[in-house]
């Protein structure tokens, strides 16, 4: 999974890292950091894309609005995925924590008392979320 393998080559690089109480957050302007994280933020709203016409039924309530979201997120998005609905787009945050939360863990060390086989629990976690999104799988 390339994410999975930029991020243990760069374990600076992940933006969601722990900071110290009162750290600021480094002013980086374009780089490898911000390209990669605008990079995951667009494949998780793309993933989020592909798997709308089978997830759709799971968000049937309608109780989320483009009024919900913040501006400079629809700026990007809605262009980007112009059929994607709120609901669909709203999973792509949910999605994006599922894939940087595993590996944050194994990146600061966290899983190595858990498994000896982090790259096996991370293509666990993708089939779960995949079976989330109520896509079909094939074995």
């Amino acid at each position: 999974m390339p994410f999975r393998g930029w991020a243990l080559a760069h374990p600076g690089g992940l933006p969601a890292r722990p900071r110290r109480p009162r750290a600021r957050p480094p002013r980086t302007r374009g780089g490898a950091v911000p390209e990669a994280a605008r990079r995951v933020r667009t494949g998780s709203a793309g993933l989020a894309d592909a798997a709308w016409p089978y997830a759709e039924g799971l968000h049937a309530d309608g109780a989320i609005d483009w009024s919900d979201f913040e501006g400079s997120l629809l700026d990007k998005a809605r262009p980007a995925f112009p059929d994607l609905p709120p609901a669909g787009a709203a999973s792509a945050p949910r999605i994006r924590s599922h894939l940087r939360g595993l590996v944050s863990l194994e990146v600061y060390g966290h899983l190595r008392s858990q498994t000896v086989r982090p790259d096996k629990r991370f293509d666990q976690e993708l089939t779960a979320l995949v079976r989330s999104l109520n896509v079909p799988t094939t074995n």
